[in-house]
């Protein structure tokens, strides 16, 4: 943490995500309230007060992409005139005409957040057509060139995603856990397969389900546990599976309680899509499941080996083929010795560095410059 920063106003503004979204709240809004700072906050809640010491601003949460552009919009607005930010730390793409005007027009210094590369994001949006998806690219880039040249400095949760930026100074700030969270001890439920995060096709849904089936065929204690949003168009693909009785749905976790189900776990999954904006991301919930002491089975991308390989955290599996990933869980449910020492491996690497404690000092350092400016 930085050293007796000055005391500033700063608030953190979000339109789009949760009051619980494990970066904003979790992550950069616990760093920032550690560090002494005079911090608020701003994103759709039950109510406004402190949770888990962070002053949060509930804004109402509106539904449809329309009404959350004027009505939301509107009322962070209103919030900012009370609250009279010194730094402004926004977190969704739409706030950036916003948040640069409210810099402008209060001599308010801005930070984005760029949690994803949303250029090559645009690719991976289903319900965009031939269309409107040249619109929507042409939109992105108008918007990351705005953040570019208009805020006073961008940070990034990969490298990778920082290098869209050219002009405003980039800090990366990766979704490392923190470590102090994960101190459950590993109690692994035989057969279990845990998976933490938004359901959907692209994060292979119907792949996870299909998958648990077969394995149950060797393993018949098999089954898969599902934490997390269902997103359009999965609901009843969750409901079939949970009806079979192989598939538990938690629904919506809090990070708070998300080191307890992956306690519970014997194998980790995050399987994708293998679609630009993913090949080469950086998954939290690897991070997360190495931070349990819980092995993690991951698609194959080159980049996942390349980043991850080196751990001996977990395996990498062919996540187009279901025979053969069934296959690979199957072996390695089947060997309990193995799979405590991959946990453990994963758990040592964590430990080494790969923690938001580790990264906490780069935001908050980033705040206490521009405060200073």
């Amino acid at each position: 943490m930085t050293d007796s920063p000055r005391i500033g106003r700063v608030v953190s503004l979000s339109t789009v995500h949760h009051g619980h979204d494990n970066r904003v709240f979790n992550k950069e809004a616990r760093a920032l309230v550690q560090a002494g700072y005079d911090y608020h906050l701003v994103i759709s809640a039950e109510r406004d007060g402190i949770d888990n010491g962070i002053p949060v601003v509930a804004l109402h949460r509106e539904e449809g992409r329309v009404r959350r552009l004027i009505l939301s919009q509107r009322e962070a607005w209103h919030y900012l005139q009370v609250l009279q930010p010194e730094v402004l730390h926004i977190h969704d793409p739409e706030l950036i005409p916003l948040a640069l005007l409210w810099g402008h027009r209060d001599h308010c210094k801005v930070i984005y957040d760029a949690h994803e590369d949303l250029i090559g994001q645009v690719d991976t949006k289903p319900y965009l057509g031939k269309l409107t998806r040249p619109l929507a690219r042409l939109a992105a880039r108008g918007l990351v060139g705005l953040a570019d040249r208009g805020a006073d400095a961008v940070v990034a949760a990969t490298e990778t995603v920082g290098q869209r930026f050219h002009h405003s100074p980039v800090t990366v700030v990766r979704n490392y856990p923190w470590l102090g969270n994960y101190d459950v001890t590993p109690d692994p439920v035989p057969g279990r397969l845990v998976y933490v995060g938004d359901l959907s096709e692209e994060r292979k849904l119907s792949f996870m389900i299909e998958v648990t089936r077969r394995i149950r065929c060797q393993v018949p204690q098999a089954h898969l546990v599902l934490a997390g949003r269902v997103l359009s168009g999965c609901q009843n693909t969750v409901d079939r599976a949970v009806g079979e009785g192989f598939v538990d749905h938690l629904g919506l976790v809090s990070p708070t309680e998300v080191p307890k189900v992956l306690a519970s776990g014997q194998i980790g999954l995050v399987f994708l899509k293998p679609l630009p904006n993913y090949v080469a991301s950086l998954p939290t919930k690897l991070f997360e499941y190495m931070a349990s002491r819980l092995p993690f089975a991951a698609s194959d991308f080159p980049a996942w080996r390349e980043m991850f390989g080196r751990y001996g955290a977990g395996i990498f599996v062919d996540t187009e083929d279901i025979a053969v990933t069934a296959g690979s869980l199957a072996e390695l449910l089947a060997d309990s010795n193995r799979c405590r020492e991959i946990g453990q491996a994963g758990r040592r690497a964590v430990e080494a560095g790969l923690n938001f404690e580790s990264q906490a000092e780069a935001l908050t350092g980033l705040v206490g410059r521009l405060l200073e400016d």
